[in-house]
């Protein structure tokens, strides 16, 4: 599976970094037929303003089906990274039972 990280407004920090590492690639790479992890991170206001402007967005591309976005916008980026990763896991859940209801 390829995993990118990308940010916008801001550095990745090695924080950041291990709590994507582990909120997101560790709990999605037991899927076998994800094929490609993105992440993105931004801080839409930028770092002078406050507010509920962190933004973690997931695209999630899988073999035989259309890619699977799941977006979190909170003030703090660690609570969107892993409401991410809920709603992430949620959905994969989701896929997994509706290509099982397919295949029987």
């Amino acid at each position: 599976m390829v995993r990118h990280i990308q940010t916008r407004g801001f550095s990745l920090t090695t924080s950041l970094k291990e709590a994507v590492q582990e909120s997101l690639f560790d709990a999605l790479g037991n899927y076998p037929f994800i094929r490609m992890l993105d992440v993105r991170l931004e801080d839409i206001n930028g770092k002078n303003h406050g507010g509920i402007d962190k933004r973690c967005q997931v695209v999630i591309k899988v073999s035989d089906a259309p890619n699977i976005v799941v977006r979190s916008t909170q003030s703090d980026m660690y609570v969107a990274i892993r409401h991410c990763a809920s709603k992430a896991k949620r959905v994969l859940r989701r896929h997994v039972n509706k290509r099982t209801r397919i295949a029987a």
